[in-house]
């Protein structure tokens, strides 16, 4: 394929693509029939060799070197590929297509400077080479198969190059990708209590040298309103069929988050973890070239943890708390790809609600009401019961429960809104609650208050904790009823006497008049 041909095609699928260093193949370039004659024959005993040249380059319009056997000055940008193999075969003068017998083929492997060399006259007769690249998950497109006459005409067609050097093309496949989830997978968006759970899941892919890839790390840096839940790490290959697999502990390295190493949740797979990770990609059917915008089937590995909500997250009510992650990944050829790093906007977060709320006098607003106390309830039944309030952030073994302060104003919170899949800020993000005042205040001024007879409804949304949204909740004082020894006692005692004669007056008339009938 023609490389215009190859850039004209959808490009590599989000990815930059990485291409060697391209110049015109070196193909076969055999001497005329007067050159073979007089001067113009090659020497026989001058030593030969054939040198293979392989650079990766990003930048394609940097790669300007001419194919016509001689070395060449390579681009400052261009980066040598190592252990590239290339099968080196004799084929026949006189029939190109069909390999000369008489001579054994070779493999030769690129060194650190990404050079391969084939030398010696005695391991090099005078002839034609057919030189191809050996297949390799990491690369995409391999170089396309080439001759090279030895010696080749040199470029002024009056002499021969007897050291050629080959600097064949290709395209390495795109780095694997980066995505991450909270509570299951496909989901951006959840809501939690502070102090309780979420889960989050990192999902890679895997590259078609997941095996024998050099680098292959995920890094994930906490939020400070985030508590890393120990030892609560696993990964997963997944096949393209969706078909889950729990790896091995032992095939992969966990650095938790700590303050010492700047709150880091780091994964390194080992060998072991790359080889048994590469199992899930055995049964997938791979495309010639990945283009931009297809779908295909792909191999990945999830990375499940949990994190607390903390007290931190206080000071955002509403807000989202993001949390990202990124991926290190350097293929079999020794070559780092750029990290991957989930996009901003593409991050998942989790989100949590505060209500405010102001206990005052019902006869009279401006007085406010320290003392009382609150819980708080998830549904109206269970407030109504008096039964699975929602337990204190600080302690999960009691009910939580807030006491109005000298302002007559307490709060709650660190309480989830909402349901899965709602961004923090939607307006159809909302949760009621029901709070029940468990002891009225008393003594406030002298004056002692009722308990209210019913739970309140309230909203969690990501405004609720705004002063300017606090819940005012009103207190009736209690009735001044009579005691023993006041004036009104005694009315209540004389008419309760004047009753009792009453009533003994029209006993004694009854019994007069059935005496009378007798």
């Amino acid at each position: 394929m023609k490389f215009n041909e190859l850039l004209s095609q959808k490009k590599i699928k989000k990815a930059a693509v990485a291409f060697l260093l391209t110049t015109a193949m070196v193909f076969t370039v055999l001497p005329s029939v007067s050159a073979a004659q007089g001067k113009g024959i090659p020497n026989p005993t001058v030593d030969r060799s054939i040198t293979i040249h392989k650079y990766r380059m990003d930048d394609i319009t940097e790669a300007k070197i001419r194919g016509d056997g001689l070395e060449q000055e390579v681009p400052e940008v261009a980066v040598p590929l190592e252990d590239v193999q290339f099968k080196i075969t004799k084929v026949r003068d006189d029939d190109t297509s069909k390999q000369d017998t008489s001579w054994n083929p070779v493999t030769v492997t690129t060194d650190a400077t990404g050079t391969a060399t084939y030398s010696g006259n005695s391991k090099l007769p005078m002839g034609i080479y057919l030189v191809q690249e050996i297949d390799n998950p990491a690369v995409d497109i391999k170089a396309a198969d080439c001759l090279v006459s030895l010696p080749l005409t040199n470029p002024a067609g009056d002499g021969w190059i007897y050291d050629v050097h080959v600097y064949p093309k290709n395209q390495l496949k795109p780095e694997p990708e980066i995505d991450k989830f909270i509570t299951e997978l496909d989901n951006k968006h959840d809501t939690c209590d502070i102090s309780r759970e979420n889960k989050w899941i990192i999902e890679t892919t895997m590259p078609d040298d997941m095996a024998t890839c050099d680098v292959y790390e995920i890094t994930d840096v906490m939020d400070e309103r985030l508590d890393f839940v120990s030892g609560s790490t696993e990964l997963y290959r997944v096949d393209p069929e969706g078909n889950r697999v729990k790896m091995r502990t032992d095939g992969y390295h966990i650095d938790e988050p700590s303050a010492l190493n700047g709150r880091k949740l780091r994964i390194t797979l080992n060998d072991a973890g790359k080889k048994e990770a590469a199992q899930s990609l055995q049964e997938i059917t791979k495309p010639e070239v990945y283009s931009l915008g297809e779908d295909y089937k792909v191999a990945t590995i999830n990375i499940e943890f949990r994190t607390v909500l903390n007290k931190k997250a206080e000071a955002t009510l509403g807000e989202a708390i993001y949390n990202g992650a990124s991926l290190d990944y350097t293929n079999n050829l020794h070559v780092k790809y750029e990290q991957q790093t989930i996009p901003d906007d593409q991050n998942p977060e989790t989100h949590t609600a505060g209500i405010n709320l102001v206990k005052v006098d019902s006869t009279d607003k401006k007085i406010v009401l320290p003392g009382a106390k609150f819980k708080i309830y998830r549904t109206e039944s269970d407030a109504n019961k008096g039964v699975n309030a929602i337990k204190d952030p600080t302690d999960h073994a009691k009910d939580w429960e807030v006491t109005t302060n000298e302002k007559g104003e307490a709060r709650f919170y660190g309480i989830e809104y909402g349901d899965m899949g709602d961004k923090n800020n939607s307006r159809e993000a909302v949760t009621y609650y029901w709070l029940v005042e468990t002891q009225a205040p008393q003594n406030v001024n002298g004056v002692d208050y009722q308990l209210p007879k019913k739970p309140f409804r309230v909203q969690a949304d990501f405004v609720s904790h705004l002063e300017a949204n606090a819940v005012t909740i009103t207190n009736v004082p209690k009735y001044d009823l009579p005691f023993t020894g006041a004036n009104g006692s005694t009315t209540l005692l004389i008419g309760a006497g004047i009753c009792l004669i009453a009533a003994g007056a029209l006993i004694v008339i009854r019994i007069k008049k059935s005496k009378k009938a007798e």
